[in-house]
């Protein structure tokens, strides 16, 4: 039996022990065996995986080290934990399942063939074939070009900051062989696949593992508010119309690409120690730095020595609430304009709003889900960075509050 189907096997067990009278030696069984099969799933195939299984690990933990069972409130934490790594399971089965099917069922976004003089335009920006192995690679940006024109156009721009471009015609599922490359940093789509781009990344973990490390731009020959929209929502790190942007883009390009040698900072704000285990565990292992904080007073001390892109913050918390505390960092000059995450069991309407009201930028409702989790605060931390590059530029406008 390999690791995946022991995991599979494991969830039964452990659904066992949430859907009846708490059995500690159970509970000790179950945390140290997630632990042990979850932690040589280092592959990219299956970090999401990890991830999920080690979050779901570390809450338990704090319920076996304390010799106290769960109240109902952290049972459904559990149950939430223990639903994101069935749920990751299904898909890894699904993805090893397309993978044995047919060619013909591969999804593929054909783009129309380069002319070959748009082609010898691009080969400027790729390398040639008899680089000497021992080189090392340079930084690598793959652009989905349906012409050639728009990659050759690019790499000219880029190769005096060190970038070459690679164009390639056709988005199928080979994308996920170029994007696990190292030296790949960044992808450029064209509007007309994203759709596919979803859907890939629904299908292929390490397709959606790369996607975290790289930076992903989408550019369109119009600027439909829809499209914009659409790539905004697919995680884009930049939307350009095409031809007219291309210097733009490729300024974007190097100053995303620099921002992501830096990880994303995360600062967990709750009393709750057990649950900062989880988020912090969660966020680091998607490549976040983190600090965590428990004692709600020491909250503020800690940014001299540590500037968050993102505050998640529990909302009732002893000596300081959320709500205190956000008022704090919304008057601090290094928070002022630092996205905060609110967290809350409490789903009454009222309450949410008066977060948002108060300056929160989003309301996560707990149990948490780790997939949602990291896309809540990576998409936070993103516009943070973003509202960071666009401040030093004077002439670059503002997204609208």
């Amino acid at each position: 039996m390999n690791n995946l189907e022991s995991l599979r096997q494991l969830c039964v067990e452990a659904k066992t022990l949430l859907s009846s009278a708490w059995d500690m030696e159970l509970a000790e069984r179950v945390c140290e065996r997630t632990e042990e099969l979850a932690e040589p799933l280092n592959d990219p195939r299956h970090t999401s995986l990890a991830e999920a299984a080690l979050g779901f690990a570390a809450y338990l933990s704090a319920f076996t080290d304390s010799r106290v069972g769960p109240v109902e409130s952290r049972r459904l934490q559990l149950e939430t934990l223990l639903d994101a790594v069935s749920e990751q399971l299904d898909r890894l089965e699904t993805s090893s399942a397309l993978e044995m099917a047919p060619p013909e069922v591969h999804l593929t976004i054909e783009l129309a063939p380069a002319p070959p003089e748009a082609l010898r335009s691009a080969a400027v920006a790729v390398p040639a074939a008899t680089v000497v192995a021992e080189v090392k690679p340079l930084d690598t940006i793959v652009f989905i070009d349906p012409t050639g024109r728009d990659a050759g156009t690019l790499g000219l721009a880029l190769e005096d900051v060190g970038y070459i471009v690679q164009p390639l015609l056709r988005l199928d599922r080979q994308i996920g062989q170029w994007l696990a490359k190292p030296e790949v940093k960044a992808l450029i789509l064209p509007a007309p696949g994203l759709d596919v781009w979803d859907k890939l990344l629904q299908l292929d973990p390490a397709l959606d593992q790369a996607r975290r490390r790289i930076g992903l731009f989408v550019v369109a020959r119009s600027d439909d508010p829809r499209v914009r929209l659409k790539a905004g929502q697919a995680g884009a790190d930049g939307f350009f119309v095409l031809p007219g942007s291309v210097d733009a883009l490729a300024r974007e390009i190097v100053e995303v690409l620099r921002d992501r040698l830096d990880p994303y900072r995360a600062l967990i704000i709750d009393d709750d120690a057990s649950m900062t285990m989880v988020v912090d565990s969660v966020l680091r292992r998607s490549g976040m730095d983190t600090r965590v904080i428990n004692e709600p007073g020491l909250a503020l001390a800690i940014l001299d020595d540590f500037v968050p892109d993102v505050i998640l913050l529990d909302l009732h918390m002893p000596g300081l609430s959320g709500l205190e505390l956000l008022s704090l960092f919304r008057a601090h000059t290094k928070t002022a304009f630092t996205p905060v995450v609110l967290i809350s069991g409490d789903e009454d309407q009222e309450r949410r709003f008066e977060t948002l009201t108060a300056g929160g930028d989003d309301y996560l409702l707990k149990p948490l889900r780790p997939k949602h989790l990291v896309a809540a605060v990576t998409g936070r931390a993103q516009r943070s960075r973003w509202l960071r590059r666009a401040l030093r530029h004077t002439t670059t406008p503002l997204p609208p509050p």
